[in-house]
């Protein structure tokens, strides 16, 4: 199967969940599917910046924090956009899927999925329709 039919077949379903999460009437479910649509939806735009060559996030050198459970790890913003970020950390490893990015000096939060990881550096996506999660804070997007 090649990339644009991968592509293609992600988008189809895309478009199947949407449906499914119009339609659906148990809250539990409505919210699921609205997940998964979300990720997907992630997940195509990251493969139409690597294919189409759209411009790279903006390159940023800030302090944050993942906030997960409770407890926070520090990290240092690399490269934000209004779809995800690139962060680096001491180790990712024992990090979550799903987790929220703090920017304390913009004063916001995003809740956020890990969709790689490297040595010292990870790559989130924000979930979309996201509002932002500190009282008076401003959006990332």
């Amino acid at each position: 199967m090649t990339d644009s039919e991968k592509w293609k077949e992600r988008s189809d379903q895309v478009a199947r969940y949407r449906v499914l999460e119009q339609e659906t009437t148990d809250p539990l479910a409505a919210s699921l599917l609205r997940d998964i649509v979300s990720e997907l939806e992630a997940d195509l735009k990251l493969a139409e910046i690597d294919e189409q060559g759209i411009a790279m996030p903006d390159r940023t050198l800030e302090p944050g924090v993942i906030e997960i459970h409770g407890r926070t790890v520090s990290c240092l913003v690399r490269n934000i956009s209004e779809y995800g970020a690139a962060l680096d950390v001491i180790s990712p490893l024992g990090l979550p899927d799903r987790s929220t990015l703090a920017l304390p000096l913009e004063g916001t939060a995003r809740r956020c999925r890990l969709v790689w990881r490297r040595e010292m550096e990870i790559g989130v996506t924000f979930q979309r329709n996201e509002h932002p999660l500190m009282p008076g804070a401003r959006s990332l997007t």
